[in-house]
């Protein structure tokens, strides 16, 4: 990955509540992520980015600041996102979950740059849905 290529966010979101935080992300999805689509490069799969992925992404699982940004730029972040490892099922997940694919990538916010990790839930059927977090300091909130 060329540093032309790692995606770069600006803050927006920096001092919302959390509860707010989660309201404006899964809005954030219904407007620009509606049954889309991204082709990963790294390994040449498309990944599905559903409103039920991003309600999972904003209630859950831990939600941050970070998190909430790089939202934004998921579409780019998937794209360049490197292969790192595959995951098992876990034994409470539904038996259409094979495994997960877990991703690696970069980008920068506010200027300074960030490692996210992007984990792809491989689904029966070749269906691949994404999660995502990003490196959190202690400060962070849940």
């Amino acid at each position: 990955m060329n540093n032309k290529d790692i995606p770069s966010v600006t803050s927006i979101w920096g001092n919302v509540k959390t509860k707010d935080l989660r309201n404006a992300v899964v809005k954030y999805f219904q407007e620009h992520y509606k049954n889309k689509e991204v082709f990963n490069k790294d390994i040449g799969i498309t990944i599905k980015i559903s409103i039920k992925s991003g309600r999972k992404t904003a209630y859950g699982e831990a939600m941050y600041p970070k998190k909430a940004e790089l939202v934004r730029i998921l579409p780019e972040l998937i794209e360049i996102a490197e292969y790192n490892n595959f995951g098992n099922r876990k034994p409470t997940d539904s038996k259409d979950i094979i495994g997960y694919l877990n991703f690696k990538s970069k980008c920068y916010l506010d200027g300074k740059l960030e490692h996210v990790r992007i984990a792809v839930q491989f689904q029966r059927g070749g269906k691949f849905y994404y999660n995502i977090e990003v490196n959190r300091k202690n400060g962070d909130t849940a």
